[in-house]
């Protein structure tokens, strides 16, 4: 059964959530289902998204996440649920913290902490590079390019299909949700080096709920698309090469605006360094008119193992 893109999006809203099976004062347990995009393995953004969905129900309406910071501690299993438990670490008239560890058959996969604050008005700035674009100034680089010049991730892959692994070849053959358009492509098997930076502008395809938690859970669940892919740029590798392990460590996100993820918005990324089979990339969301919407930051594993060597744990 071939659902629609309707029913597709609506999906993908309900999977960055999780049910409430327990809730007490200052705790509360909940659960998220988990959907095998092709790796056997859960997708980082799928956990970080549904940790951020019980932060945010322990913390209650009148909070929004500003900060969170996490740690994947094991590979998640795609078939099985993930049971989360969450504490109210702190609890104040302005902030209060969340402590969530997302779990599978006894062990913890993922630690979030997250910062949540009752909206209120302050002193606001925003330093930005002036840059020429389209003959006038902007805070966005002429090399992210608009939206509407760019050619989606689904629109590249299709010359592709025969070459990408049967498990992920599900993930192309199909319009996403949220659709992906890489100012410059490059094929996740490209072993060309490259400079360590990347935009890719993201949207969803169709209208989303007016509800600021589903907003903030999708710009959770696909900052950590490409990311990390950054620091693996500069050397003769690509994500895709079996000599690559690569996984998430670390991911930090700030929320520093409200938007919306039915508007386009550029996450624009580069990697500082790599050093002991650790990648660094930071990134930037920004929106079309020069808007800096959140940060993200995000450490992992890239290992790169010779063939004649037997791959480490």
């Amino acid at each position: 059964m071939v659902l629609s893109l309707a029913e597709r999006t609506a999906a993908l809203v309900r999977h960055v959530n999780v049910e409430q099976i327990l809730r007490r004062t200052n705790s509360g347990i909940y659960l998220g289902h988990s959907v095998d995009l092709g790796w056997g393995r859960v997708y980082g953004g799928q956990t970080m998204a549904q940790a951020l969905s019980a932060a945010q129900q322990l913390a209650g309406p009148e909070r929004r996440v500003h900060q969170f910071g996490c740690h994947f501690l094991r590979p998640g299993d795609a078939k099985e649920s993930v049971e989360f438990e969450a504490d109210k670490l702190a609890d104040g008239k302005s902030f209060g913290v969340m402590h969530v560890r997302a779990m599978q058959k006894g062990k913890v996969i993922l630690s979030l902490t997250a910062s949540l604050q009752t909206p209120e008005e302050g002193l606001e700035h925003s330093y930005q590079h002036r840059f020429t674009r389209d003959g006038a100034e902007s805070a966005l680089r002429p090399e992210w390019k608009r939206p509407e010049d760019c050619k989606s991730v689904f629109d590249h892959m299709q010359p592709y299909l025969k070459q990408i692994p049967k498990s992920l070849r599900p993930l192309y053959e199909t319009q996403q949700p949220l659709e992906v358009r890489p100012a410059e492509f490059t094929p996740p098997w490209d072993v060309t080096p490259r400079q360590p930076v990347r935009a890719n502008w993201v949207k969803s395809r169709l209208p989303l709920p007016d509800d600021h938690n589903v907003h903030e859970r999708l710009l959770s669940y696909i900052s950590d698309w490409g990311l990390l892919e950054t620091s693996i740029f500069p050397h003769p590798v690509g994500m895709w090469s079996p000599t690559i392990q690569a996984a998430s460590l670390s991911h930090n996100i700030v929320f520093h605006r409200p938007f919306r993820m039915d508007e386009w918005l550029c996450h624009a990324m580069y990697s500082p360094t790599s050093t002991g089979g650790r990648g660094y990339a930071l990134g930037e969301f920004w929106s079309e008119d020069g808007e800096l919407i959140a940060s993200t930051s995000q450490e992992g594993l890239i290992r790169h193992t010779p063939p004649e060597q037997d791959a480490k744990l």
